[in-house]
């Protein structure tokens, strides 16, 4: 009975993770002002990015030395709101000629800045696959993809309500269609990656009704929304942030609750040897996620629980004099 009542308590004090990345609370760009989330070793912008002059739904976006943007309905409120929809091309600012029918020439090596801020770029698939990676999980027999997780709080109905347990904040922007018509606001929203398939580029799509993701890729001349991704951001291993800490900090993981696969964050103010472990609800070590010497910054550790049971666990970390402990929950 005690038992139950303990693991009710963990239950009701658990709180979801929505951290700004380490030594980058907010970007300054264009005149707006964008949060951050950490999510794993991302640092994504925590909105969609809402920067250039608007055209008309039925113009295409050209390649003039301005950065051009739709707003749903040709409305310049919606773009405050939702971010701006953008062609392809215009996304990657036509970097080695690209267009919205053809491959770039050279192809792609690195990062692709686009219209993002500098020390920012457009993600790639591979890059869209690790946010989806460590946030998602798999549920029900059919392992359909729950992506509820991305979505902000107040988007989607029914199987699609969003959770937003990552911090993404993802809103349902709908899109701009090759006919030039606006459609899905609040059903639906496409975010683009710097991955060129000639005519097509690739995207991950959310839906407002369900809790799949789609994508593979899209028609460049569609119009859909883009969230920048830091350069080389790191919290692991010796390429951790420049900037040391000034105190020691371990993060609640994210996501939290997880199926399977959740991050770890801590940050240390001087160099430690440091032990992570994780345990079950009784005390038992169920894995020993981190025991060595490690230099002061910040880092990240995945917690991988295929082989566990759902249920409550607790992760301590111990550097020098400094100790503290965390609660998390394994649902599958």
């Amino acid at each position: 009975m005690k038992t139950i009542i303990f693991i009710l308590f963990v239950l009701s004090t658990l709180v979801y993770s929505q951290n700004p990345c380490l030594g980058t609370l907010t970007v300054s760009y264009a005149g707006k002002t964008y949060n951050t989330v950490q999510i794993g070793t991302q640092c994504w912008l925590k909105e969609n990015l809402d920067v250039g002059t608007m055209v008309q739904g039925n113009q295409n976006q050209t390649n003039n030395g301005t950065i051009e943007k739709y707003c749903y309905d040709n409305n310049p409120s919606n773009c405050v709101i939702y971010g701006g929809l953008y062609q392809w091309a215009e996304v990657v600012q036509y970097k080695n000629g690209a267009t919205n029918s053809t491959l770039p020439n050279p192809a792609f090596i690195g990062n692709v800045q686009g219209i993002c801020p500098s020390g920012w770029h457009i993600p790639t698939d591979a890059e869209l696959q690790t946010l989806v990676d460590i946030t998602v999980s798999y549920i029900g027999p059919t392992l359909r993809i729950n992506s509820n997780v991305l979505k902000a709080t107040n988007q989607g109905t029914g199987q699609g309500i969003g959770t937003n347990t990552s911090g993404f904040s993802a809103l349902l922007s709908g899109d701009r269609w090759h006919d030039g018509g606006f459609y899905n606001l609040g059903d639906y929203t496409g975010f683009w990656s710097s991955t060129s398939y000639t005519d097509n580029a690739g995207i991950i799509g959310l839906s407002g009704s369900d809790a799949d993701i789609s994508g593979g890729s899209g028609l460049k001349i569609w119009g859909q929304c883009v969230r920048c991704l830091m350069d080389g951001f790191t919290a692991v291993g010796s390429d951790n942030e420049k900037e040391i800490p000034t105190e020691y900090l371990l993060y609640q993981n994210y996501p939290n609750p997880f199926n399977p696969t959740t991050a770890i964050s801590w940050r240390l103010a001087v160099n430690s040897y440091v032990k992570l472990k994780v345990f079950d609800i009784l005390g038992n070590e169920v894995a020993t996620l981190v025991d060595e010497f490690q230099q002061a910054g910040n880092y990240v550790k995945t917690f991988y629980g295929m082989s566990l049971t759902s249920g409550v666990y607790i992760y301590k970390i111990e550097a020098g004099k400094y100790s503290d402990i965390k609660k998390m929950i394994l649902i599958k």
